[in-house]
């Protein structure tokens, strides 16, 4: 009974020797546990903040160099804006100082002036914001502003093509005008108009293709602007010889039945208020000479208008 009682209190201080062994190991386990929940807490925001405050101190340079290139490029701007803006109104108004009604109206060498000084100063602007951009290392914004600010000169040519090509226009539009008044021609407003049109289309045509926009029409204007030109040409010869042989052609019968039958050189006559001796018979003009040594020529087309008295013959 006695070994029966202590192999019993061997199995049962086996047995609590167990559960405190279990129970140790499992409060070390939850211990370490505990430990690394806490860790997990606060390490990754101590890593974020690190992270944040690297980025910061290495694109400070960056930012502050963006920062001065922006603020000098406004400054710059501004300063060539008011520059070119100042220059232009004065060419402008120079240029309608010497050719009366140039301009329509008095604000529009202002408002050119504005246009061309904005321009310009936008390309500054747009320079030194691609400068900037560079500085912050943004490589597919500064890829596209760059392709931007290289379209930029095409796009003041453009502008510099329609206000100089209307300024011409306006000039060619008066001088023609004055120039058909001048000749008595009846559809002076007409011709006008077409030739500006002409000239307008010519200008916006070429101010296109600086911004890549219709290369294809400048031929198709070309051709026929010199169909126009010949064609015009055409008909101011035709016009010019319709009126010629208008003139030529009586004179040349006149002449023709003069030579044969009345004027001869050498003889003395007196055509109109022209007293003299012939001296020359042509087929276009008679050549008198006068008791004072002077070879008045008559042209022959005035001879069936002019009264004729034959006086003789100088040996007469």
């Amino acid at each position: 009974m006695i070994n029966t009682f202590m192999h019993n209190s061997k199995m049962m201080f086996s047995f609590v020797v167990l559960i405190a062994l279990l129970v140790t190991f499992s409060t070390h386990e939850v211990f370490a546990q505990s430990s690394f929940s806490v860790e997990t807490l606060y390490e990754p925001g101590i890593e974020a903040v690190t992270s944040f405050a690297t980025s910061i101190a290495e694109t400070a340079p960056k930012i502050i160099a963006a920062s001065i290139l922006l603020l000098i490029g406004l400054v710059v701007g501004k300063v060539f804006g008011k520059v070119i803006s100042k220059t232009a109104l004065k060419f402008l108004q120079k240029t309608k100082l010497q050719n009366d009604d140039l301009l329509s109206a008095g604000t529009s060498n202002q408002d050119s002036s504005k246009l061309i000084a904005s321009s310009v100063r936008w390309f500054i602007y747009l320079f030194f914001i691609i400068a900037a951009i560079n500085a912050l290392e943004f490589e597919q914004l500064s890829t596209a502003l760059t392709d931007l600010w290289l379209w930029v000169p095409n796009l003041l040519a453009f502008i510099l093509i329609i206000v100089v090509g209307l300024i011409v226009a306006t000039f060619i539009g008066k001088w023609l005008d004055q120039e058909l008044v001048k000749s008595n021609f009846g559809g002076s407003k007409y011709v006008k108009i077409g030739v500006k049109g002409i000239i307008y289309a010519v200008i916006f045509a070429v101010g296109l293709t600086q911004l890549g926009i219709g290369q294809q029409i400048i031929p198709i204007l070309v051709s026929a602007f010199s169909w126009s030109i010949a064609i015009g040409i055409g008909a101011a010869i035709a016009i010019g010889l319709g009126f010629t042989f208008k003139e030529i052609f009586p004179a040349i019968i006149n002449t023709a039945s003069k030579q044969r039958s009345v004027l001869k050189v050498g003889q003395k006559v007196r055509i109109g208020n022209v007293t003299g001796t012939l001296t020359a018979v042509e087929l276009l003009h008679v050549i008198v000479a006068t008791e004072n040594n002077e070879s008045i020529i008559i042209p022959t087309k005035e001879l069936g208008n002019s009264n004729i008295v034959i006086m003789g013959t100088v040996n007469e």
